[in-house]
């Protein structure tokens, strides 16, 4: 692996779904828009390599999806499929595009059927289609560039959502815990904001990708919204005075929140925070326009959760009594699967961006397994996008797994079993070891 000069290229693709579909989490039909949304590619050349990072603006994406997308990038544009990393903002209310949900639909939604599944499909072959656009677009607006990157602490803004109760073990927080049970957060939180800065051959902004640990939950209505990303793009080109594309990576969130998330100021709140952050350090970035870059790519086969038994069946009626009836469904299809198939089959990706590295993994990670490859990691500056490539729900930690709640129970497409978590670590680490070695 060699240094070599920069290029970059940036591109924004505006999704236009039809009204109608159903929310990621939120509506059965969206019935407006409360915000655009989006698809923004950044693609990295130095004549050596070549690497592309696309965010969406969406719950999550399916691993095939991904990986049709990825292959169609390839042959429109030439960037290695292998080279290049999808993460979803997770916004609760994008178009629902998870096959995996389809139980959770037959059970809350009353109108979802067979022709509900048709358009979702519909949609969910323009998204692949727009990522390939997205990247073409990137790559045939490449420029001299320098990229650098710059860190802030915001711990005031996101908590851990998990909680040791007095009677009940460990109750999620957004289950509204009972009065005098909670006592301390079950796990602990990554204040760290990382912020990648991407500047022209004039050392002017031409991109900012912002990583950040927390859940980009704010609405559940039936207006289709991208939430946080769009919040702090357009505060951030009011500040700026111009329009500057920012991507978003989220970190691993699958048991933080943002503080506030539930009130009516709780998106301002983070959009303001986040945004702050962001204009006091971008311009402490030392961009340099030599760099190194790289990726690796690992597939790897994790043990399904064990759910020969209904195991968390009290827990479920205990904590969230509205899913009674949806409980028995989810784990009669786990069964299924798990008959069909003992693994589940995923991906870890690492990028070499200069002197840092940023690391993708599938599903809600625990910010447990973010902070352990951080502090693995022989970079520098190190940071981890959930979400990526696919979807494989919650992975929790042992600890948790003991504790209960709703991040371990058979739901959601939560596959992957209590160790899972821990073999993307060490993966990851391992490939991390390999790029900086190079």
């Amino acid at each position: 692996m060699k240094a070599g000069p920069l290029r970059a290229g940036v591109a924004e693709v505006e999704l236009k779904p039809p009204l109608g579909l159903a929310t990621g989490d939120g509506a059965p039909e969206a019935r407006g828009f409360l915000t655009p949304l989006y698809i923004k590619a950044l693609v990295l050349a130095n004549g050596e390599d070549e690497v592309a990072i696309v965010t969406l603006d969406m719950l999550g994406i399916d691993r095939p999806d991904a990986q049709r997308a990825a292959a169609l990038a390839e042959t429109r544009s030439g960037i290695p499929a292998a080279n290049i990393l999808m993460t979803c903002s997770h916004t609760h209310v994008a178009p629902s595009m998870l096959p995996t949900l389809h139980t959770y639909r037959r059970a809350f939604h009353p109108k979802w059927d067979d022709a509900a599944i048709a358009r979702e499909r519909a949609w969910v072959n323009v998204v692949v289609e727009s990522i390939a656009e997205a990247l073409s677009q990137a790559k045939g607006r490449l420029q001299e560039a320098s990229i650098g990157v710059a860190t802030a602490e915001v711990p005031w803004l996101i908590f851990n959502r998990r909680r040791h109760t007095r009677n009940y073990g460990v109750w999620t927080h957004w289950m509204k815990i009972p009065p005098n049970q909670a006592y301390r957060p079950e796990g602990p939180i990554d204040p760290d904001l990382g912020l990648f800065v991407v500047r022209d051959a004039r050392y002017r902004p031409l991109c900012l990708l912002w990583n950040l640990t927390g859940h980009n939950s704010f609405n559940f209505g039936d207006q289709y919204s991208a939430d946080l990303t769009y919040t702090v793009q357009r505060a951030l080109d009011e500040r700026l005075g111009e329009h500057v594309p920012c991507l978003y990576t989220p970190g691993c969130s699958g048991n933080t929140n943002y503080y506030d998330y539930d009130q009516p100021y709780g998106l301002d709140k983070a959009t303001e925070g986040v945004a702050s952050a962001i204009m006091a350090i971008y311009r402490e970035a030392c961009t340099l326009p030599e760099v190194k870059l790289g990726a690796r790519k690992a597939e790897l086969f994790f043990a399904q959760r064990d759910v020969s038994r209904y195991w968390w069946q009290h827990d479920i009626e205990t904590k969230l009594p509205g899913w009674k009836q949806y409980g028995p469904m989810e784990v009669e299809r786990f069964q299924a699967e798990r008959n069909e198939y003992e693994t589940y089959q995923t991906d870890v990706q690492v990028l070499r961006l200069g002197e840092a590295a940023l690391v993708g993994l599938a599903g809600e990670m625990f910010v447990e397994f973010q902070l352990m490859i951080k502090e693995r990691s022989p970079f520098r500056y190190t940071y981890v996008a959930s979400y990526a490539n696919d979807y494989a729900g919650y992975v929790a930690t042992r600890r948790a797994f003991m504790g209960g709640s709703y991040e371990v129970w058979p739901t959601l497409n939560a596959r992957i079993g209590r160790e899972g978590g821990y073999l993307m670590v060490d993966k990851a680490a391992e490939l991390l070891e390999e790029l900086y070695a190079e």
